[in-house]
């Protein structure tokens, strides 16, 4: 059994005292990924058995979570997590950080329970403590499978305990269909309507999702210009988070990020509309977006290497010697291209990156409209100026076809 957990979560452990914890624990996740009560125990009075600071122990765990959780790291809190209060107090962080969160429930019989307790050295909490914390999980198991508040959960016995794989972030990379989607600026209902060609069905999260399993890849720029661009960067937000969706900015989402965090950004091409169209949601609403924005969406590579190294997806390219590069001047090639000045106008000079491309990864981006799609040296252009009227489109890979839907307007004029 395999047990995927995306990039970004919160996983809770459940169990008894003794039923192995910590042990399955440093097996599955990395040592900075685990937040143990007992650790913090050792931390302030350097003695995992003083019981008598649980109250401390918890502000620092809940401390430590809510760090790793602002900076966007996959965590593991090991700690009994048997009363409802204290699981509440874990998926509350969670939900404020805008971060899924699973329980992975260890269902070890009572007395191996003891058994494994009466074997540890230097520390052990005794066959009542271990009696009553199976008592109070027999319940636990019936909350967690009925808790809202998780994205899900696993309940594992003994023997699975032993043989269960953990993957983390690992889905995106183990996949081999994609459809990557060009610029879509706001242009929400062509969004659902490539969706609807491309076979997707929404699920009962009104999330779309394609019965076979391939993944959406957007190319970058999701807003600006068209109708409603919070609806388009609502359910990037909520894919991404789910880990059901890629994504890689692009000049338009940089700016974008810019402004959300207060910084001073001029409000042309299309910003002044989408600020305009967040400005019209209610308070509560446009908070918890602008949230997701920074969380979900903000912390984005660059580029993307997928299938293997065999396609690329960067907004606005990328040169062969770039790729597995992560420094400023990569990052400003993936926003805006091969830019080599500006006219007297102040309109980017470009090269044509592509036509001197000569790797064997397939390449697919956006950044400049088209007008139609084609293929140059393995790599593509999927910006079909959908907002300006023109059409929007996908690369299904590994197939290597296009699909496209025509505009139902043109919201913008280009210049």
């Amino acid at each position: 059994m395999t047990i995927e957990y995306p990039a970004c979560a919160l996983v809770l452990l459940c169990g008894p005292s003794g039923a192995g914890k910590s042990t399955f624990a440093a097996r599955h996740f990395a040592p900075s990924q685990i937040i143990s009560s007992d650790q913090c125990r050792v931390m302030i009075v350097d003695d995992a058995a003083t019981q008598a600071i649980n109250d401390d122990t918890f502000e620092l765990l809940t401390h430590w979570l809510r760090l790793r959780l602002k900076h966007r790291r996959f965590s593991v809190v090991d700690s009994t997590a048997l009363k409802p209060h204290a699981r509440e107090n874990l998926t509350r962080i969670a939900r404020q950080r805008r971060v899924p969160c699973y329980a992975l429930a260890l269902d070890v019989p009572v007395e191996e329970c003891i058994r494994r307790d009466a074997r540890r050295e230097g520390r052990q909490v005794g066959e009542r403590v271990i009696r009553q914390h199976h008592a109070l999980f027999r319940q636990a198991k019936q909350e967690i499978a009925r808790d809202p508040a998780l994205a899900g959960y696993h309940i594992l016995s003994a023997e699975q305990m032993e043989s269960v794989t953990i993957s983390v972030g690992q889905a995106a990379a183990n996949q081999r269909a994609f459809d990557v989607i060009g610029d879509i600026h706001g242009c929400w209902p062509e969004l659902r309507d490539l969706w609807d060609t491309l076979g997707y069905q929404w699920d009962k999260g009104n999330l779309p999702r394609h019965p076979q399993g391939r993944l959406p890849v957007f190319v970058g720029d999701l807003a600006d210009r068209g109708p409603d661009s919070p609806r388009v960067l609502r359910v990037a937000c909520d894919l991404v988070a789910a880990n059901a969706a890629l994504f890689v900015p692009g000049n338009h989402d940089d700016k974008l990020f810019r402004m959300l965090r207060g910084r001073n950004v001029r409000r042309t091409h299309g910003l002044d509309r989408t600020e305009q169209q967040l400005l019209a949601l209610p308070p509560q609403e446009r908070a918890a977006l602008t949230a997701d924005i920074l969380t979900h969406l903000a912390s984005a590579p660059p580029y993307l290497v997928l299938d293997g190294g065999r396609l690329i997806v960067a907004h606005a390219g990328i040169r062969d010697d770039m790729i597995g590069r992560r420094d400023e001047r990569v990052r400003k090639f993936t926003l805006y291209g091969d830019v080599s000045g500006f006219e007297s106008g102040g309109t980017p000079i470009r090269r044509d990156w592509a036509q001197e491309y000569h790797g064997s990864a397939v390449i697919a981006y956006g950044h400049t409209p088209q007008d139609t799609l084609r293929w140059v040296n393995k790599t593509v252009n999927l910006d079909g100026g959908c907002v300006f009227g023109g059409f929007l489109a996908a690369l299904r890979y590994p197939e290597r076809e296009f699909v496209t839907v025509p505009a139902r307007a043109a919201y913008a004029e280009r210049g």
